[in-house]
């Protein structure tokens, strides 16, 4: 049997994209880590753009240092959330940057790169392909729906072009928070680690060990003898995606905390959403199956 989550730890609760006054952000840095202490999360990353904040905890509470970087106005158009860096990222926004330069700075500072928004970027999905050191992308991002920013805050889409092509790119979701007034708080990561320290964190989110939320969760998702068989909290709706266009047991309704997906010939990965009551979703990210 092959189980997608190592739960041996804990699950911690984070948001690794938000920005302060400190750039285009409406609440001082201290506001927003107070309002998102309050909210019972465990870590957060200060991202403001092209202004980096440090590793360190305070009463409690991690905070990643973190930044947007981006590739400037003209497409093809990446931004990129870098988390959890060691040392300064030496990057010029007077100059012209590709996203893989982006990555690569990102990690040599022991940093983890996160694909930011891809959806409200309108960013061409096939140029993301050749990436390689992106530890995820955003599968939500809060503030790019309404009424802030049209409708481009799901970029689930995305998620099964990258995989049906092969790639599996890890699914993220974020509040971007700028505003405060109704994106803040709303999705997030959980992250199952050893502690709550940096290196922990940061181990378990490259080792793939957590899950994208606004609520539902996750308990275990196994797969055996072809079978993917889910154990969540109860939800609304399960759909089990994939790369095969049609079959009659994707979507599983009503009161749902269990439920399975038999694997088709065609079927190359699985991903998993689930839906409460309220429309509150949670993702994981996709899966090989074969």
């Amino acid at each position: 049997m092959k189980n997608l989550f190592n739960t041996s730890g804990t699950w911690y609760k984070g948001n690794l994209h938000m920005h302060t006054l400190c750039s285009d952000g409406h609440l001082s840095p201290e506001a927003a880590i107070s309002l998102y202490r309050n909210a019972g999360y465990d870590f957060l990353a200060l991202t403001d753009h092209w202004k980096q904040s440090e590793n360190k905890m305070t009463d409690g509470l991690l905070l990643l240092g973190g930044c947007e970087w981006d590739t400037g106005i003209n497409p093809p158009i990446f931004h990129i959330v870098g988390v959890g860096m060691e040392s300064h990222v030496a990057l010029d926004r007077s100059l012209p940057r590709k996203p893989q330069e982006i990555i690569n700075a990102i990690t040599a500072a022991n940093g983890i790169a996160i694909l930011a928004h891809p959806a409200w970027s309108i960013t061409n999905p096939y140029d993301c392909m050749p990436l390689n050191g992106l530890c995820g992308a955003e599968i939500y991002n809060s503030v790019s729906n309404l009424p802030w920013n049209g409708r481009r805050a799901d970029s689930s889409l995305y998620f099964d072009l990258w995989a049906a092509e092969g790639k599996l790119m890890r699914c993220m979701a974020a509040d971007d928070s700028h505003f405060y007034n109704g994106e803040q708080t709303k999705s997030f990561i959980m992250v199952n680690a050893q502690e709550l320290s940096a290196d922990s964190i940061k181990k378990s989110i490259t080792d793939g060990n957590f899950y994208a939320s606004q609520g539902p969760l996750f308990e275990s998702v196994s797969i055996q003898n072809g079978v993917v068989d889910l154990q969540c909290s109860e939800v609304e709706t399960v759909v089990f995606y994939s790369n095969t266009v049609w079959c009659d047991d994707r979507v599983t309704t009503g009161g749902v905390t269990s439920a399975s997906y038999h694997v088709k010939p065609s079927d190359q990965y699985v991903r998993i959403e689930l839906i409460d009551s309220m429309g509150n979703m949670a993702w994981s990210s996709p899966f090989l199956v074969k």
